[in-house]
């Protein structure tokens, strides 16, 4: 390993252990305290390479770009090292931030996913060997923009899975003139009254399997399949009985509140709106 090199690689396993250790005495769910260390202990390592990569050209070899670096020579190589790296490491930043997403709106974070790897993968449409040469920063603005990169890579993140857009840990109905909204990780639904072709409130109700989602001791949401609807949507508190079934354009998605009243509750002043129409 070259000695620049070395601090990188440091950060690489301090910052992921640090996120981590920040989710646990921030009193997080083992859900996202799990998910901060599996998303920061691949994404981070990767921004530190791809900042290794750009600010000297480091680890050039490990490219697997097709290039056969026996004819490159050393600053060359460092060039073509130094130009991808930077796209990796804005394509991985956007990469954290899209797995951030995805526990709020799948469509979202997919779109995200997409764009992360359209940016790391940039470099091929001006060709794969073209380098650019490496920043002729002072010492202080290399460690400035490391910082920066680093913060962006994991602070919305931490923001976002903490909660700071609606924690994890709720099923949030709002019930409008118009239309009822339904929120919950891997759920963000907008039914219009005039486009639910049936509601029901079922009690108890089976949830099945989840198939693709997120669970919890507290909640229960995403992609689920039981043996009454199949594959249906669910967001639910785990451990209340009772759901409110939906049917909208021949889909099935099901949710509750926090305790066998509330959902009573809110199953009532929907069949109220849904008489309107």
């Amino acid at each position: 390993m070259e000695p620049s090199s070395k601090p990188y690689a440091v950060l690489a396993v301090a910052v992921p252990a640090a996120a981590t250790i920040i989710a646990w005495a921030l009193g997080w769910s083992m859900f996202q305290i799990f998910f901060v260390a599996i998303v920061m202990f691949c994404c981070i390592p990767i921004v530190c390479m791809g900042l290794c990569q750009w600010m000297h050209g480091n680890g050039y070899r490990f490219l697997n770009l097709g290039i056969d670096w026996s004819t490159k020579k050393d600053k060359e190589s460092r060039e073509i090292a130094s130009r991808w790296g930077k796209w990796i490491v804005i394509g991985t930043i956007v990469l954290a931030l899209a797995c951030a997403f995805i526990t709020y709106n799948l469509i979202v974070g997919l779109l995200l996913m997409g764009l992360s790897i359209v940016l790391m993968v940039a470099p091929i449409f001006k060709g794969l060997s073209k380098g650019s040469p490496l920043p002729s920063w002072s010492k202080g603005t290399r460690i400035a923009v490391v910082a920066v990169a680093l913060v962006l890579a994991v602070v919305p993140f931490m923001y976002i899975v903490g909660g700071g857009m609606g924690t994890t840990e709720s099923v949030d109905v709002s019930v409008g003139d118009d239309s009822f909204t339904v929120k919950a990780p891997f759920f963000d639904h907008t039914f219009s009254y005039d486009e639910v072709d049936d509601c029901q409130f079922m009690y108890p109700f089976d949830k099945g399997k989840r198939v693709m989602g997120y669970h919890s001791g507290t909640i229960s949401s995403g992609h689920y399949n039981n043996s009454l609807f199949g594959d249906y949507e669910l967001a639910a508190y785990t451990q209340v009985e009772a759901c409110i079934v939906v049917s909208v354009d021949g889909e099935i998605y099901a949710f509750n509140q926090d305790t066998d009243e509330l959902t009573t509750d809110v199953y009532d002043e929907l069949i109220k709106k849904l008489d309107g129409y």
